[in-house]
C-alpha cells in the first residue's frame, strides 16, 4: 500500500512539473496500472484513473502537437478521448475470474 501511494505521488509530481510531464510521466503509466490492479480499492482506482487519465491525455497532446501542430479541433479532441479512455481502463473494476472471489471494497 505504501508503494502504491509512493507511485501515485511520484506520478502526480512528474505530471505537474515542468518538463517531467512530457518526458518522465508516461513511464509511470505501467506502474499506475499495476498498483491499481494489485490494490483494487475504490480510492486507488479513482486516484489511478485521474492521474493516469491526465498523464495519457498529456502524452496524446504532445503526439498530436508534433504530428499536426495546433490543428483547431484535433489538439483538444484526441487528448480528451485518450484521457477518458485511459481513465476508464484504470478506474474500472477488475472482472472476476472463474472460481476467484470478488475483491472487497
Amino acid at each position: 500500500m505504501i508503494v502504491g501511494l509512493a507511485v501515485f505521488v511520484m506520478a502526480a509530481v512528474l505530471l505537474v512539473s515542468m518538463g517531467g510531464a512530457i518526458v518522465a510521466a508516461p513511464m509511470t503509466l505501467p506502474a499506475l496500472f499495476l498498483v491499481v490492479r494489485r490494490h483494487p480499492t475504490c480510492g486507488f482506482r479513482i486516484a489511478g484513473a485521474i492521474i493516469g487519465g491526465l498523464t495519457a491525455a498529456e502524452v496524446a497532446w504532445a503526439a498530436v502537437y508534433l504530428v499536426a501542430g495546433e490543428a483547431p479541433v484535433v489538439i483538444w479532441l484526441v487528448p480528451a478521448l485518450v484521457g477518458i479512455a485511459a481513465g476508464a481502463v484504470l478506474g474500472r473494476r477488475r472482472l472476476p475470474t472463474a472460481g476467484a472471489p470478488e475483491p472487497s471494497e
